[in-house]
């Protein structure tokens, strides 16, 4: 549904705005991809698993990229210096791609932040590789892996699972080969 209301949002845009906007959403596409695109705030925006990694959206007077994290911009001080800048928002040309040298600096420091930011309040944790495909998610509890856990490979397909009891495997763990079918468990003492 989102992917439709962003096409439908870039359609009131003249061409050459629109034009401008449609590639680097599809740059962005290509460096996240399997990110979902969703409307927040009232504007496009990249999540993965749920987390927002960058919006962006058109204006009267410039093109503007949103990092969702007002720290990034001060990690990429010098890089941006030339742009006008906002707490979370990047203003570029109207006329001018965003460059996909600069755009893959923001991906991954977005990425980075991400990554620093978990476990969160619950113990959710989650881990993305640098194209925002998920490596691992499972929770913690008092600063140890706690219940059920998967990791990823790079291309996506789960490697491992299993469960933990305060920081200890516990129970069947399973591992995967590289189309995802299982090919070894162990058991690990309860």
């Amino acid at each position: 549904m989102s992917k439709a209301q962003i096409t439908a949002h870039l359609k009131k845009f003249d061409k050459a705005q629109r034009d401008i906007l449609s590639q680097l959403r599809k740059e962005i596409l290509e460096e996240l991809p399997t990110a979902q695109e969703i409307i927040k705030y009232g504007i496009p925006t990249f999540a993965i698993e749920g987390v927002p990694v960058l919006g962006f959206d058109g204006y009267k007077a410039h093109n503007s990229l949103f990092p969702y994290s007002g720290s990034t911009n001060k990690y990429l001080e010098k890089e941006l210096a030339k742009y006008v800048q906002t707490k979370g928002s990047i203003h570029f040309a109207l006329d001018k791609p965003f460059p996909r040298a600069l755009l893959k600096k923001i991906i991954k420091v977005r990425i980075a932040q991400i990554n620093a930011s978990y476990p969160n309040k619950s113990g959710e944790y989650l881990e993305f590789y640098g194209n925002g495909l998920l490596k691992a998610k499972g929770k913690m509890k008092q600063a140890k892996m706690h219940g059920y856990w998967e990791w990823f490979r790079k291309d996506g397909t789960k490697m491992r699972s299993g469960s933990f009891k305060a920081g200890t495997q516990t129970g069947l763990w399973t591992t995967y080969d590289q189309s995802g079918k299982a090919y070894k468990k162990t058991n690990f003492p309860s």
